[in-house]
């Protein structure tokens, strides 16, 4: 590829770019599954080590053709802690990281503050410690598993039902503690992933101090929304 690209005069090779897929995008302290989590943390540790080796391969191969490369991209949100480590890394993508959905609550070597959700309201309140909510079951890509579902987050103290779920109809809550809720109440949720989210809404609103601060257009959006 690279010697196709040097070839062409239309062309010139700027940089190349690596996402650690093995690495960033699987959990390995996922709640329950500790025999699982400890294999995928050795899977990773391996990885990481052949990750670091192949990219620097390929950097030093290009210096060899006489091609200057003005960046080198590596990671994502889950591997920024070993794509940093490596010298001839320039840059690393961080995209969910931004948000920090509720998939990444299940890695060991970091953990970041929530930033982004939706909210749905309540409409039935069947028995005192039960709310509905209508809608909210936006289920992330990929196996399906616990670890999909859209996680209720504010007010603290609601839980999903293990064999509902959250629904495209209906969300039904258990309420425990103290927390009270009422019709027409906004119950936020985080999602799994990052990308779903700016599936399935126009607009992100910026929030500070209680206030919106800003919007910003979804990158699927752009003023239609098809899924």
């Amino acid at each position: 590829m690279a010697e196709w690209i040097i070839g062409a005069s239309w062309l010139r090779l700027d940089g190349i770019m690596g996402y650690e897929a093995q690495i960033a995008g699987v959990g390995d302290n996922v709640p329950g599954q500790a025999v699982k989590n400890a294999l995928i943390r050795r899977l990773k540790k391996s990885s990481i080590r052949k990750a670091a080796k192949w990219r620097a391969e390929v950097v030093r191969g290009l210096e060899v053709m006489g091609v200057q490369l003005r960046f080198v991209n590596a990671g994502g949100t889950g591997s920024m802690d070993s794509s940093r480590e490596e010298a001839w890394v320039t840059e690393i993508t961080a995209g969910s990281g931004f948000y920090a959905p509720g998939l990444f609550d299940n890695y060991k070597s970091f953990h970041y503050k929530p930033a982004a959700g939706y909210a749905v309201e309540v409409v039935r309140r069947p028995q005192p410690n039960i709310v509905t909510c209508m809608g909210g079951g936006y289920t992330a890509s990929g196996p399906m598993g616990v670890d999909k579902r859209p996680k209720p987050y504010l007010p603290e103290g609601l839980a999903l039902f293990p064999l509902e779920g959250a629904g495209e109809v209906q969300t039904p809550l258990r309420m425990r503690g103290e927390i009270q809720m009422e019709l027409g109440d906004p119950v936020f949720f985080r999602h799994a992933k990052a990308g779903e989210l700016c599936e399935r809404f126009l607009t992100l609103y910026a929030v500070s101090q209680g206030s919106i601060v800003n919007t910003y257009p979804t990158y699927r959006g752009m003023g239609a929304c098809f899924l």
